[in-house]
Protein backbone atom coordinates (compact mmCIF):
# COMPACT_ATOMS: atom_id res chain seq x y z
CA UNK A 1 0.00 0.00 0.00
CA UNK A 2 2.87 2.35 0.86
CA UNK A 3 4.42 1.72 -2.57
CA UNK A 4 1.14 2.59 -4.32
CA UNK A 5 0.85 5.84 -2.33
CA UNK A 6 4.39 6.85 -3.23
CA UNK A 7 3.74 6.17 -6.94
CA UNK A 8 0.65 8.41 -6.86
CA UNK A 9 2.44 11.16 -4.95
CA UNK A 10 5.38 11.06 -7.33
CA UNK A 11 3.08 12.58 -10.00
CA UNK A 12 2.19 15.53 -7.74
CA UNK A 13 4.72 18.32 -7.50
CA UNK A 14 5.92 18.85 -3.94
CA UNK A 15 5.00 22.55 -3.91
CA UNK A 16 1.50 21.77 -5.16
CA UNK A 17 1.02 19.15 -2.45
CA UNK A 18 2.35 21.53 0.22
CA UNK A 19 0.07 24.31 -0.98
CA UNK A 20 -3.00 22.08 -0.70
CA UNK A 21 -2.02 20.53 2.62
CA UNK A 22 -1.25 23.89 4.23
CA UNK A 23 -4.90 24.90 3.72
CA UNK A 24 -6.32 21.84 5.48
CA UNK A 25 -7.39 21.71 9.14
CA UNK A 26 -4.53 20.84 11.47
CA UNK A 27 -6.41 17.79 12.73
CA UNK A 28 -6.40 16.32 9.20
CA UNK A 29 -2.72 17.09 8.73
CA UNK A 30 -1.72 15.22 11.86
CA UNK A 31 -3.59 12.15 10.58
CA UNK A 32 -1.99 12.22 7.14
CA UNK A 33 1.42 11.41 8.58
CA UNK A 34 0.94 7.70 7.86
CA UNK A 35 0.54 8.17 4.09
CA UNK A 36 4.20 8.62 3.21
CA UNK A 37 7.57 9.56 4.72
CA UNK A 38 7.46 13.09 3.31
CA UNK A 39 4.11 13.82 4.94
CA UNK A 40 5.21 12.27 8.22
CA UNK A 41 7.83 15.02 8.48
CA UNK A 42 5.67 17.91 7.29
CA UNK A 43 6.06 19.97 10.44
CA UNK A 44 9.83 19.69 10.19
CA UNK A 45 9.89 20.93 6.59
CA UNK A 46 10.76 24.68 6.47
CA UNK A 47 8.98 25.29 3.14
CA UNK A 48 5.77 23.67 4.29
CA UNK A 49 5.85 25.51 7.63
CA UNK A 50 6.23 28.84 5.80
CA UNK A 51 3.09 28.05 3.77
CA UNK A 52 1.24 26.90 6.88
CA UNK A 53 2.09 30.08 8.79
CA UNK A 54 0.97 32.22 5.89
CA UNK A 55 -2.42 30.49 5.73
CA UNK A 56 -2.92 30.36 9.48
CA UNK A 57 -2.15 34.05 9.82
CA UNK A 58 -4.46 35.22 7.04
CA UNK A 59 -7.32 37.37 8.30
CA UNK A 60 -10.03 35.14 9.75
CA UNK A 61 -13.75 35.81 9.36
CA UNK A 62 -14.06 35.91 13.17
CA UNK A 63 -12.27 39.29 13.10
CA UNK A 64 -14.57 41.03 10.60
CA UNK A 65 -16.45 44.05 11.98
CA UNK A 66 -14.91 43.62 15.42
CA UNK A 67 -13.44 45.95 18.01
CA UNK A 68 -11.17 45.40 20.98
CA UNK A 69 -12.50 45.73 24.52
CA UNK A 70 -9.69 46.98 26.74
CA UNK A 71 -9.82 47.02 30.53
CA UNK A 72 -6.94 48.50 32.45
CA UNK A 73 -6.07 49.80 35.89
CA UNK A 74 -4.05 52.92 36.41
CA UNK A 75 -0.42 52.31 37.46
CA UNK A 76 0.18 51.83 41.18
CA UNK A 77 -3.51 51.41 41.90
CA UNK A 78 -5.97 48.52 41.94
CA UNK A 79 -9.15 50.59 42.09
CA UNK A 80 -9.21 53.11 39.24
CA UNK A 81 -10.22 50.91 36.31
CA UNK A 82 -11.14 52.12 32.84
CA UNK A 83 -12.90 50.28 30.03
CA UNK A 84 -12.62 51.22 26.34
CA UNK A 85 -13.88 50.00 22.97
CA UNK A 86 -10.85 50.36 20.69
CA UNK A 87 -10.66 50.61 16.90
CA UNK A 88 -8.15 51.87 14.37
CA UNK A 89 -4.82 50.63 13.07
CA UNK A 90 -3.12 51.24 16.42
CA UNK A 91 -6.30 50.91 18.50
CA UNK A 92 -6.02 54.68 18.96
CA UNK A 93 -9.74 55.33 18.40
CA UNK A 94 -10.96 54.69 21.95
CA UNK A 95 -14.54 55.06 23.21
CA UNK A 96 -14.92 54.94 26.98
CA UNK A 97 -17.40 52.36 28.28
CA UNK A 98 -19.51 52.85 31.38
CA UNK A 99 -19.90 49.64 33.39
CA UNK A 100 -23.40 48.68 34.58
CA UNK A 101 -24.44 49.80 38.10
CA UNK A 102 -23.83 46.41 39.83
CA UNK A 103 -20.15 46.65 38.87
CA UNK A 104 -19.76 49.80 40.93
CA UNK A 105 -20.75 48.25 44.26
CA UNK A 106 -18.23 46.96 46.82
CA UNK A 107 -15.31 45.50 44.83
CA UNK A 108 -14.59 47.88 41.93
CA UNK A 109 -12.22 45.58 40.03
CA UNK A 110 -14.01 43.33 37.53
CA UNK A 111 -12.43 40.87 35.12
CA UNK A 112 -13.50 39.34 31.80
CA UNK A 113 -14.26 35.62 31.73
CA UNK A 114 -13.77 33.91 28.38
CA UNK A 115 -14.77 35.67 25.18
CA UNK A 116 -17.53 37.99 24.02
CA UNK A 117 -20.48 35.92 22.75
CA UNK A 118 -23.31 37.49 20.74
CA UNK A 119 -22.35 40.87 22.13
CA UNK A 120 -22.25 39.76 25.78
CA UNK A 121 -19.26 39.81 28.11
CA UNK A 122 -19.14 37.81 31.33
CA UNK A 123 -17.71 39.97 34.11
CA UNK A 124 -16.76 38.78 37.58
CA UNK A 125 -15.04 40.01 40.72
CA UNK A 126 -13.07 38.12 43.33
CA UNK A 127 -16.00 38.28 45.77
CA UNK A 128 -18.11 35.92 43.64
CA UNK A 129 -20.33 38.37 41.76
CA UNK A 130 -20.95 37.44 38.09
CA UNK A 131 -22.62 39.75 35.56
CA UNK A 132 -23.51 39.33 31.87
CA UNK A 133 -23.21 42.67 30.09
CA UNK A 134 -23.77 43.89 26.53
CA UNK A 135 -21.78 47.13 26.00
CA UNK A 136 -23.73 47.84 22.80
CA UNK A 137 -27.23 47.83 24.36
CA UNK A 138 -26.04 48.37 27.95
CA UNK A 139 -28.26 45.46 29.01
CA UNK A 140 -26.98 43.44 31.93
CA UNK A 141 -27.97 40.44 34.00
CA UNK A 142 -26.67 39.69 37.49
CA UNK A 143 -26.27 35.93 37.84
CA UNK A 144 -27.86 34.80 41.12
CA UNK A 145 -25.57 33.25 43.73
CA UNK A 146 -26.23 29.79 45.12
CA UNK A 147 -25.87 28.76 48.73
CA UNK A 148 -23.16 26.10 48.46
CA UNK A 149 -24.01 24.27 51.68
CA UNK A 150 -27.45 23.46 50.30
CA UNK A 151 -25.79 21.89 47.24
CA UNK A 152 -23.70 19.40 49.19
CA UNK A 153 -24.81 15.76 49.45
CA UNK A 154 -23.89 15.85 53.14
CA UNK A 155 -23.85 18.40 55.96
CA UNK A 156 -20.63 20.20 56.80
CA UNK A 157 -19.74 23.39 58.61
CA UNK A 158 -17.54 25.49 56.32
CA UNK A 159 -15.09 28.14 57.47
CA UNK A 160 -14.86 29.73 54.05
CA UNK A 161 -15.76 29.01 50.43
CA UNK A 162 -13.66 29.86 47.38
CA UNK A 163 -15.00 30.06 43.81
CA UNK A 164 -12.89 29.61 40.69
CA UNK A 165 -14.75 30.58 37.53
CA UNK A 166 -13.48 28.39 34.69
CA UNK A 167 -15.56 29.27 31.66
CA UNK A 168 -18.37 31.21 30.00
CA UNK A 169 -19.81 30.04 26.71
CA UNK A 170 -22.77 29.19 24.51
CA UNK A 171 -24.43 25.78 24.26
CA UNK A 172 -25.29 25.46 20.56
CA UNK A 173 -27.51 22.41 21.13
CA UNK A 174 -29.57 23.78 24.00
CA UNK A 175 -29.34 27.39 22.76
CA UNK A 176 -28.26 28.53 26.20
CA UNK A 177 -25.56 30.66 27.81
CA UNK A 178 -23.67 28.86 30.56
CA UNK A 179 -21.06 29.58 33.24
CA UNK A 180 -19.00 26.85 34.87
CA UNK A 181 -17.23 27.16 38.21
CA UNK A 182 -15.21 25.13 40.70
CA UNK A 183 -16.18 25.48 44.37
CA UNK A 184 -13.74 24.71 47.19
CA UNK A 185 -14.92 24.76 50.80
CA UNK A 186 -12.71 24.55 53.86
CA UNK A 187 -13.30 23.85 57.52
CA UNK A 188 -11.22 22.88 60.52
CA UNK A 189 -10.98 19.39 59.06
CA UNK A 190 -9.17 18.83 55.77
CA UNK A 191 -11.12 15.65 54.94
CA UNK A 192 -14.80 14.86 55.41
CA UNK A 193 -16.11 11.39 56.13
CA UNK A 194 -19.32 9.48 55.73
CA UNK A 195 -18.72 6.41 57.84
CA UNK A 196 -15.25 5.29 56.82
CA UNK A 197 -15.41 6.84 53.33
CA UNK A 198 -13.48 10.09 52.80
CA UNK A 199 -15.21 12.81 50.82
CA UNK A 200 -13.80 15.62 48.70
CA UNK A 201 -14.01 19.25 49.77
CA UNK A 202 -14.88 20.60 46.35
CA UNK A 203 -17.58 20.40 43.68
CA UNK A 204 -18.37 21.65 40.20
CA UNK A 205 -21.40 23.78 39.32
CA UNK A 206 -22.85 25.06 36.06
CA UNK A 207 -25.22 27.98 35.54
CA UNK A 208 -27.89 28.01 32.82
CA UNK A 209 -29.33 31.33 31.67
CA UNK A 210 -32.48 29.59 30.40
CA UNK A 211 -33.32 28.22 33.84
CA UNK A 212 -31.58 31.09 35.67
CA UNK A 213 -30.15 28.62 38.16
CA UNK A 214 -27.05 26.68 39.20
CA UNK A 215 -26.80 22.90 39.44
CA UNK A 216 -24.07 20.48 40.45
CA UNK A 217 -21.99 18.68 37.84
CA UNK A 218 -21.01 15.04 38.29
CA UNK A 219 -17.48 15.48 36.97
CA UNK A 220 -14.01 15.27 38.44
CA UNK A 221 -11.62 17.40 36.44
CA UNK A 222 -8.75 19.81 37.25
CA UNK A 223 -9.74 23.43 37.67
CA UNK A 224 -8.32 26.60 36.23
CA UNK A 225 -4.94 27.93 37.32
CA UNK A 226 -5.33 31.61 38.16
CA UNK A 227 -1.81 31.82 39.56
CA UNK A 228 -0.53 32.35 36.00
CA UNK A 229 -2.77 35.41 35.69
CA UNK A 230 -6.46 36.20 35.57
CA UNK A 231 -6.05 36.73 31.84
CA UNK A 232 -4.73 34.03 29.54
CA UNK A 233 -5.69 30.97 31.56
CA UNK A 234 -9.05 30.25 29.87
CA UNK A 235 -10.79 30.78 26.50
CA UNK A 236 -14.00 29.80 24.69
CA UNK A 237 -14.28 28.39 21.16
CA UNK A 238 -17.10 26.62 19.30
CA UNK A 239 -19.20 25.46 22.24
CA UNK A 240 -16.26 24.47 24.45
CA UNK A 241 -14.50 26.15 27.36
CA UNK A 242 -10.76 25.58 27.66
CA UNK A 243 -8.47 26.36 30.58
CA UNK A 244 -4.96 25.65 31.84
CA UNK A 245 -4.99 23.45 34.93
CA UNK A 246 -3.53 24.10 38.34
CA UNK A 247 -1.83 20.68 38.43
CA UNK A 248 1.98 20.48 38.57
CA UNK A 249 2.12 18.64 35.25
CA UNK A 250 0.29 21.36 33.32
CA UNK A 251 -2.24 20.55 30.62
CA UNK A 252 -5.36 22.01 29.00
CA UNK A 253 -8.87 20.94 29.99
CA UNK A 254 -11.60 21.30 27.34
CA UNK A 255 -15.21 21.16 28.53
CA UNK A 256 -18.11 20.65 26.10
CA UNK A 257 -21.06 22.77 27.25
CA UNK A 258 -23.61 20.61 25.38
CA UNK A 259 -22.51 17.08 26.31
CA UNK A 260 -20.81 18.09 29.60
CA UNK A 261 -17.86 15.87 28.68
CA UNK A 262 -14.28 17.06 29.20
CA UNK A 263 -10.98 16.29 27.50
CA UNK A 264 -7.42 16.79 28.74
CA UNK A 265 -4.49 17.60 26.48
CA UNK A 266 -1.02 17.43 28.11
CA UNK A 267 1.73 19.82 27.10
CA UNK A 268 4.67 18.50 25.12
CA UNK A 269 8.21 18.40 26.48
CA UNK A 270 9.38 21.34 24.39
CA UNK A 271 6.65 23.44 26.04
CA UNK A 272 7.77 22.70 29.57
CA UNK A 273 11.10 20.97 30.07
CA UNK A 274 11.37 19.38 33.48
CA UNK A 275 14.19 21.65 34.59
CA UNK A 276 12.32 24.75 33.43
CA UNK A 277 8.79 23.92 34.58
CA UNK A 278 8.90 26.34 37.50
CA UNK A 279 10.18 29.10 35.23
CA UNK A 280 7.79 28.60 32.30
CA UNK A 281 4.97 31.01 31.61
CA UNK A 282 1.99 30.10 29.47
CA UNK A 283 -0.87 32.04 27.98
CA UNK A 284 -3.91 30.38 26.38
CA UNK A 285 -5.65 32.18 23.51
CA UNK A 286 -7.72 31.77 20.35
CA UNK A 287 -5.68 32.56 17.24
CA UNK A 288 -7.54 32.66 13.91
CA UNK A 289 -10.11 30.11 15.04
CA UNK A 290 -7.65 27.70 16.69
CA UNK A 291 -6.67 27.02 20.29
CA UNK A 292 -3.15 28.38 20.75
CA UNK A 293 -0.61 28.66 23.54
CA UNK A 294 2.16 31.20 24.02
CA UNK A 295 5.00 29.81 26.10
CA UNK A 296 8.19 31.39 27.33
CA UNK A 297 10.82 30.98 30.02
CA UNK A 298 10.77 33.76 32.61
CA UNK A 299 14.60 33.70 32.59
CA UNK A 300 14.67 34.26 28.82
CA UNK A 301 11.54 36.34 28.49
CA UNK A 302 12.48 38.00 25.18
CA UNK A 303 11.56 34.83 23.25
CA UNK A 304 7.95 33.61 22.92
CA UNK A 305 6.92 30.31 21.33
CA UNK A 306 3.45 29.90 19.79
CA UNK A 307 1.86 26.44 19.58
CA UNK A 308 -1.41 25.49 17.84
CA UNK A 309 -3.55 22.58 19.07
CA UNK A 310 -4.61 20.32 16.21
CA UNK A 311 -6.70 17.72 18.09
CA UNK A 312 -8.17 17.69 21.58
CA UNK A 313 -6.80 15.02 23.89
CA UNK A 314 -3.76 14.25 21.72
CA UNK A 315 -0.49 15.39 23.27
CA UNK A 316 1.46 15.03 20.03
CA UNK A 317 -0.95 17.32 18.15
CA UNK A 318 0.60 20.52 19.55
CA UNK A 319 2.31 22.17 16.56
CA UNK A 320 4.95 24.82 17.09
CA UNK A 321 4.00 27.48 14.58
CA UNK A 322 6.81 29.95 15.20
CA UNK A 323 9.02 31.74 17.69
CA UNK A 324 8.76 35.47 18.33
CA UNK A 325 11.86 37.33 19.37
CA UNK A 326 14.03 38.65 20.57
CA UNK A 327 11.63 41.25 21.99
CA UNK A 328 13.29 43.49 24.52
CA UNK A 329 11.57 44.87 27.63
CA UNK A 330 8.50 42.60 27.31
CA UNK A 331 6.75 41.51 30.50
CA UNK A 332 4.03 39.15 29.24
CA UNK A 333 1.27 38.70 26.62
CA UNK A 334 -2.30 39.54 27.66
CA UNK A 335 -4.33 38.52 24.59
CA UNK A 336 -5.00 38.64 20.87
CA UNK A 337 -6.05 41.68 18.89
CA UNK A 338 -8.42 41.69 15.91
CA UNK A 339 -5.63 42.24 13.36
CA UNK A 340 -3.80 38.91 13.81
CA UNK A 341 -1.62 40.53 16.44
CA UNK A 342 -0.59 39.78 20.01
CA UNK A 343 -1.04 42.39 22.76
CA UNK A 344 1.89 42.54 25.19
CA UNK A 345 2.63 44.44 28.40
CA UNK A 346 6.12 45.90 28.54
CA UNK A 347 8.25 46.05 31.65
CA UNK A 348 7.43 49.78 31.92
CA UNK A 349 3.69 48.84 31.96
CA UNK A 350 2.97 50.19 28.47
CA UNK A 351 0.85 48.16 26.03
CA UNK A 352 2.13 47.25 22.57
CA UNK A 353 0.75 45.32 19.62
CA UNK A 354 2.95 42.84 17.75
CA UNK A 355 1.76 42.05 14.20
CA UNK A 356 2.44 38.37 13.48
CA UNK A 357 2.53 38.94 9.71
CA UNK A 358 4.67 42.06 9.39
CA UNK A 359 6.59 41.56 12.69
CA UNK A 360 5.95 45.25 13.39
CA UNK A 361 5.53 46.57 16.93
CA UNK A 362 2.99 49.37 17.53
CA UNK A 363 2.43 51.29 20.72
CA UNK A 364 -1.20 51.42 21.90
CA UNK A 365 -0.76 54.42 24.14
CA UNK A 366 -2.05 52.86 27.36
CA UNK A 367 -0.15 52.36 30.59
CA UNK A 368 -1.53 50.03 33.25
CA UNK A 369 -0.77 48.28 36.51
CA UNK A 370 0.89 44.88 36.66
CA UNK A 371 0.53 41.96 37.02
CA UNK A 372 -3.22 41.73 36.38
CA UNK A 373 -4.09 45.30 35.47
CA UNK A 374 -4.96 44.71 31.82
CA UNK A 375 -7.33 42.53 29.85
CA UNK A 376 -8.44 42.53 26.22
CA UNK A 377 -11.25 40.76 24.38
CA UNK A 378 -12.32 40.78 20.74
CA UNK A 379 -15.83 42.22 20.62
CA UNK A 380 -18.45 42.15 17.87
CA UNK A 381 -21.47 44.40 18.31
CA UNK A 382 -24.78 42.58 18.62
CA UNK A 383 -28.18 43.96 19.61
CA UNK A 384 -29.46 40.60 20.89
CA UNK A 385 -31.42 41.04 24.12
CA UNK A 386 -31.72 38.52 26.93
CA UNK A 387 -35.46 39.22 27.08
CA UNK A 388 -35.83 37.40 23.75
CA UNK A 389 -34.37 34.26 25.27
CA UNK A 390 -36.81 34.50 28.18
CA UNK A 391 -39.77 34.99 25.79
CA UNK A 392 -38.62 32.07 23.62
CA UNK A 393 -38.48 29.74 26.63
CA UNK A 394 -41.98 30.71 27.79
CA UNK A 395 -43.47 30.32 24.30
CA UNK A 396 -41.72 26.96 23.91
CA UNK A 397 -43.29 25.72 27.13
CA UNK A 398 -46.69 27.05 26.11
CA UNK A 399 -46.41 25.18 22.83
CA UNK A 400 -45.83 21.93 24.71
CA UNK A 401 -48.87 22.52 26.93
CA UNK A 402 -51.40 24.01 24.53
CA UNK A 403 -50.17 23.46 20.99
CA UNK A 404 -49.30 26.04 18.38
CA UNK A 405 -52.64 27.89 18.32
CA UNK A 406 -52.72 28.70 22.03
CA UNK A 407 -49.02 29.60 21.94
CA UNK A 408 -49.70 32.13 19.17
CA UNK A 409 -52.48 33.71 21.22
CA UNK A 410 -50.26 33.90 24.31
CA UNK A 411 -47.46 35.40 22.23
CA UNK A 412 -49.73 38.23 21.15
CA UNK A 413 -50.90 38.73 24.73
CA UNK A 414 -47.30 38.86 26.00
CA UNK A 415 -46.18 41.39 23.37
CA UNK A 416 -49.21 43.57 24.00
CA UNK A 417 -48.69 43.48 27.75
CA UNK A 418 -45.02 44.33 27.42
CA UNK A 419 -45.68 47.31 25.15
CA UNK A 420 -48.45 48.76 27.32
CA UNK A 421 -46.92 48.07 30.71
CA UNK A 422 -43.43 49.29 29.84
CA UNK A 423 -44.77 52.85 29.78
CA UNK A 424 -46.29 52.47 33.24
CA UNK A 425 -43.90 50.18 35.09
CA UNK A 426 -40.51 50.64 33.42
CA UNK A 427 -38.06 48.05 34.74
CA UNK A 428 -40.89 46.21 36.52
CA UNK A 429 -42.57 45.43 33.19
CA UNK A 430 -41.23 41.88 33.09
CA UNK A 431 -42.46 41.21 36.62
CA UNK A 432 -45.96 42.41 35.77
CA UNK A 433 -45.96 40.40 32.54
CA UNK A 434 -44.99 37.33 34.50
CA UNK A 435 -48.00 37.79 36.77
CA UNK A 436 -50.19 38.29 33.71
CA UNK A 437 -48.83 35.08 32.19
CA UNK A 438 -50.04 33.15 35.22
CA UNK A 439 -53.56 34.37 34.46
CA UNK A 440 -53.25 33.49 30.79
CA UNK A 441 -51.79 30.02 31.32
CA UNK A 442 -52.16 28.84 34.94
CA UNK A 443 -50.56 25.36 34.53
CA UNK A 444 -47.33 26.76 33.10
CA UNK A 445 -44.36 26.99 35.45
CA UNK A 446 -43.15 30.55 34.88
CA UNK A 447 -39.40 30.98 34.67
CA UNK A 448 -37.47 33.21 37.08
CA UNK A 449 -36.67 36.67 35.80
CA UNK A 450 -33.61 37.11 33.63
Amino acid sequence: MATTNEKVLSHIHEDVAFSILSKLPLKSLSRFACICKLWALLFENPRFMDMLRKNKLSTHSMYSDTSLVLKHLLPKTFYDQFWYLCNGEKYDNKVKLDLPPPCKDNCPDFHILGSAINGFLCLYDLLGKVILWNPETNEYKVIPPRHVESSLPYKVMTDYIYFTLCGFGYDHVGHDYKVIRHVTFHSKYSTYFKGDTPRSNYLWQIYSLRSNSWRNLEVDMPFRDISIGLEGSEVYLNGMCHWITKAYDKYVVSFNLSTEVFYTTPFTLDMCKSYEILCSQRHLLVLNGSIALISNNSKAIEYFHIFILAELGVKESWIKLFTIGPLGCIYRPIGVGNKVDIIFVKTNDELISFDLNSQVIKEIGVQASRPYGCQVAIYKKCSFRLEKLFMAVVISRLSCCYGGHRAAVCRVVMVTLRCRLSCCYGGRCAAVCRVAMVAVAPPVVVLPLL
